[in-house]
């Protein structure tokens, strides 16, 4: 069938959603909750629409195509709604920024910025409270937060859950759920227990804000790449470079994976399959790595480049850290390399 998006035709198959047709028309339409492949939730009420069958905005994730659709994807009171929207997401992150893991690598942040959202009309000025009011703000927004640190291989803080359901979605083992109901829902894993899983690492992937984040001692990884006394070595897992070099341009580091791992402070830096650990062994690699460089053995720091954050719970000999492309992008924009 024929639809007109914004006064031009396009083709459309009966099941596809108004979405699904800009997606493939590299029409631009924001959203959270939509990712690619998950199902579509529409909680996050972003990629509103208008449409010529209808008086009210619609979700585009959410509205099938059909016969004689009209849809305008930008209009000032698409604008507004967005905002509106927006604004309610961001007011729970507004000003932790600066000390948080995603800084300039969040999706809702880059949202917000692109919406000029700095008037928040839904958080209440702390002047117009009581004290009573204040500290009764300050207990139910501290009930409703749920840290867990743990887990060996990934963060979780409710705090900057926007509930898009996409971790829920994408899990293969089903361990995230909501608890609670109503205004007090939350997301997390039944009964708030220690996230306990195959640690694939797919919900850290698709989370577009801070509430699930990849699990490792960066006070120790910089420590090591800064310690002049030992040799700092990356061991790149296969198509490990390619997923680096797709956040880089997320975070705007206009500079490839091995560049930036070299500006980082690795001394070495090799590619490295599971086959490569199989025929050689870190043992072995790590012997010879000491004697060609006529250096310690205790001064070599092994680092894997690789997104199976599986491997940090296995405690592997030999094998100092592991660090994920996020975490790269991350100390990337931590140390200010340009």
């Amino acid at each position: 069938m024929e639809i007109l998006i914004n006064k031009k035709a396009y083709q459309a198959q009966e099941g596809e959603m108004i979405l699904d047709v800009c997606r493939r028309e590299n029409i631009r339409i924001p959203t959270l909750c939509a990712f690619e492949g998950l199902p579509k939730e529409a909680v996050c009420r972003l990629c509103l629409v208008e449409i010529n069958l209808a008086d009210k905005l619609v979700p585009s994730c959410a509205f099938p195509v059909c016969e004689k659709l009209e849809v305008t994807t930008e209009s000032e009171k698409i604008k507004k709604a967005r905002e509106v929207n927006l604004e309610l997401l961001w007011s729970d992150h507004a000003g932790k920024c600066v000390k948080c893991k995603k800084n300039r690598m969040c999706e809702l942040q880059s949202l917000a910025e692109e919406y000029k959202i700095d008037n928040f009309h839904f958080v209440p000025r702390r002047e117009d409270l009581t004290n009573a009011e204040e500290l009764d703000l300050l207990k139910d927004n501290k009930i409703r937060v749920v840290v867990e640190e743990e887990n060996p291989c990934i963060a979780r803080t409710t705090e900057f859950c926007v509930e898009c359901r996409r971790c829920i979605n994408i899990c293969p083992d089903k361990a995230f759920g909501f608890n609670h109901r109503a205004g007090d829902g939350v997301v997390g894993t039944p009964y708030e227990k220690t996230l306990d899983c195959s640690f694939c690492g797919e919900c850290v992937r698709v989370c577009p804000v801070a509430a699930l984040t990849d699990k490792n001692n960066f006070s120790k990884i910089i420590e090591d790449l800064d310690d002049m006394k030992k040799m700092a070595v990356a061991l790149v897992a296969e198509g490990m470079e390619e997923k680096i070099n797709t956040m880089l341009k997320y975070t705007e580091i206009a500079i490839e994976a091995k560049e930036v791992l070299k500006k980082l402070g690795f001394e070495k830096i090799f590619d490295f399959t599971e086959k490569d650990d199989e025929d050689e062994g870190l043992d072995e690699f790590k012997d010879q790595l000491a004697k060609k460089e006529k250096i310690n053995l205790e001064n070599i720091v092994l680092f894997y480049i690789s997104d199976n954050i599986s491997l940090k719970k296995e405690k592997i000999a030999n094998l100092d850290h592991i660090l994920t492309d996020r975490e790269v992008a991350r100390l990337a924009r931590d140390r200010k390399i340009i």
